[in-house]
């Protein structure tokens, strides 16, 4: 409507409606809020009027244009809308339905906690605990009297319903077969499962001295023991760079083979919200150089070792010659080529027939054909396009991710371990266009290393986290188990990450341990035999770091 002020001046009035939920936040302290808005030059009047019985309040304004009024509605939706970015930020991911916390202690033993700065041996890097303290495991110790009666007073309910509880094959099996039931039969299919080393930290107020964790009686820890001493454990899997050297030395004198030595892989993770409905993505990026464009020359997926790999499969005649003429083992073999052909990390025109022709040898061999059946006719290698290639490359898309179990086990090593269950679809579709617009703008504004940025908060896109993998090595090894053979595969990642709001990257490494399975090996295992890999890879672990 139009009106005049008191000058004669002529004046638009709107009135706007807003969520009454926000309405705190309109009017701000003392009415700071409405004061800030009356501010803005060009308005005449702001008011609003809160109506906790609506889902709706009006904001009536009064400004010498129509433009000065929307300013003023736009100042408000802005506010709203960057509560609703803090909120998606920090919003963690569901908590697994099945979470266990195994602890290997002794009867009559507590566990020791100093803090961050008194334990000298961590191989853990912990991030900022926004002005908490960080403690750090530093030994179990023997119980004293008045521990004793302690952990007499600590209630002793039904294992079940204790948080730690003190390891046995049965009750891992228990949790595996509860996991298993937390699935459908796709997701049987397709599902991770990984085990990577780390240690817990223990999140509390900033106190001088140790904490200790008394358990009860069984020696098991209930969660008001951590109560009673305000600590809160959170697992880091972010290890210390200097480890990489030892356990790259340990993996060769225990046998393993590095599948990936003369071009480790190179990639971005990125953990974003997208959408009205805070959709979670999982996206890996390729490259990572930082150049404005690409050629073919310095594109890692089309390296000389991946060109050699896809001329040796298009010539290969038989199966055999397809894998490479080799002695390792078929699925060992079939694994180190699909790094070099995978279309995903091969850029080759050729590289999807080539991949089709190296599946194709492989699954005749593990039918036991003979080494010299006929390989897949793929035709002749096509040539490649002296084309420019701008990066980002959308390698994958994840999404419906959940990780339906965590099992960590707690012990006195240096490292410990946690086990995943995840499930997940890939679908590339999924990524709208605009979710790839703003992934390529934060691409073309990267950093001296590479690195892409956060976007800003008008995006509608909110990154939770991003891992720049800057080195990824893949270790495999036949290892023997009480179900015949199987490989260990070992993946360390040299990377650097930014996790929510933090500023600064964080330099580290991530070791992820899995046993190498297909589809249908999936689908058929049980919770006996996968506690038995569990069992047999936290033994190599072991062995790795103590070799």
């Amino acid at each position: 409507s139009l009106t005049s002020n008191m000058y004669g001046q002529r004046c638009v009035s709107r009135v706007y409606q807003v969520e009454s939920q926000f309405a705190g936040l309109v009017i701000g302290a003392k009415g700071a809020g409405i004061r800030e808005l009356r501010d803005i030059s060009g308005v005449v009047d702001v008011k609003f009027v809160a109506r906790r019985d609506s889902e709706t309040s009006p904001l009536t304004v009064k400004a010498t244009s129509e433009g000065v009024c929307e300013e003023v509605y736009n100042a408000v939706q802005e506010k709203i809308r960057s509560v609703d970015r803090k909120k998606m930020m920090f919003t963690k991911a569901p908590k697994p339905p099945v979470t266990q916390i195994f602890i290997e202690i002794k009867e009559n033993m507590k566990i020791c906690l100093k803090p961050k700065s008194e334990v000298q041996n961590s191989k853990i890097i912990t991030r900022d605990a926004r002005g908490k303290g960080i403690f750090l495991f530093s030994k179990y110790e023997c119980l004293g009297l008045e521990d004793g009666l302690s952990s007499l007073q600590i209630t002793n309910d039904h294992a079940n319903k204790m948080d730690w509880l003190q390891f046995s094959e049965r009750d891992l099996i228990d949790s595996l077969n509860k996991s298993f039931s937390k699935m459908n039969k796709e997701e049987r299919k397709a599902f991770d499962f990984n085990m990577t080393p780390g240690k817990f930290t223990f999140i509390g107020n900033n106190e001088r001295g140790g904490k200790q964790i008394i358990p009860n009686r069984c020696g098991n820890i209930a969660k008001e023991a951590f109560k009673a001493i305000n600590v809160a454990p959170v697992y880091s899997n972010a290890l210390k760079k200097s480890l990489y050297p030892e356990v790259t030395k340990n993996l060769q004198l225990l046998g393993f083979s590095n599948l990936n030595s003369g071009s480790p892989e190179q990639f971005t993770i990125v953990h974003l919200l997208a959408g009205d409905n805070q959709e979670r993505f999982s996206v890996v990026l390729a490259l990572d150089e930082n150049l404005e464009e690409l050629s073919e020359k310095s594109d890692s997926r089309l390296s000389d070792e991946k060109k050699k790999a896809i001329e040796n499969v298009f010539k290969a005649k038989t199966i055999i010659e397809v894998m490479g003429n080799t002695h390792m083992y078929p699925k060992i073999a079939f694994h180190k080529l699909s790094l070099l052909l995978h279309p995903d990390k091969n850029s080759h025109p050729g590289s999807t027939d080539a991949f089709k022709k190296l599946q194709h040898a492989y699954q005749e061999m593990t039918a036991g054909k003979s080494h010299s059946t006929k390989a897949l006719n793929i035709g002749k290698v096509p040539d490649i396009k002296a084309n420019v290639i701008r990066p980002p490359k959308v390698i994958s898309v994840k999404v419906q991710k959940r990780k339906v179990a965590n099992i960590t086990f707690f012990t006195s090593n240096i490292l410990d371990m946690r086990m995943a269950l995840t499930t997940f679809k890939e679908d590339p579709n999924k990524l709208t266009n605009h979710v790839k617009d703003v992934l390529n703008e934060c691409w073309g504004k990267r950093d001296a290393e590479g690195g892409i940025l956060t976007p800003d908060g008008k995006s509608g896109i909110y990154i939770q986290c991003l891992k720049q993998v800057t080195a990824g090595h893949i270790w495999v090894k036949p290892i023997e188990t009480k179900y015949g053979e199987a490989i260990l595969e070992l993946k360390i990642k040299e990377m650097r990450e930014k996790v929510e709001n933090q500023k600064d990257w964080q330099e580290c490494v991530e070791i992820d341990m899995t046993i190498i399975m297909e589809e249908n090996e999936k689908e058929r295992l049980e919770a006996e035999k996968l506690a038995s890999y569990i069992l047999e890879i936290r033994q190599v672990w072991d062995t790795l770091v103590n070799q």
